[in-house]
């Protein structure tokens, strides 16, 4: 079971859908992820912050982000969850 932004909550079973990153899975719910470079870790659209779960942030996510990584911040395209998660999306996500 994943948990996304807002809430929203997808479960997913075996298959290809248990190699789905975070927006994969966030773009089966109610509240998909904005994504402008279609989910390649060049834009930081998708980016969301880790409330809980174990999310460690890689060299795509450190290369694009760079302090904010420190701060939770992780790209939605660049990882699929093995486990609980939970994320945030930005208040206004031209902000960051």
């Amino acid at each position: 079971m994943t948990f996304l932004p807002d809430g929203a909550e997808v479960r997913t079973a075996g298959g290809p859908s248990a190699a789905a990153t975070v927006l994969d899975l966030a773009d089966r719910s109610d509240t998909p992820l904005k994504t402008v470079c279609g989910g390649v870790g060049n834009c930081t659209s998708c980016r969301v912050r880790v409330v809980s779960g174990d999310w460690p942030a890689g060299r795509i996510d450190h290369a694009r982000l760079g302090p904010l990584v420190n701060q939770g911040w992780r790209l939605a395209c660049q990882f699929v969850p093995r486990g609980p998660l939970t994320v945030e999306r930005p208040a206004v996500m031209d902000a960051l």
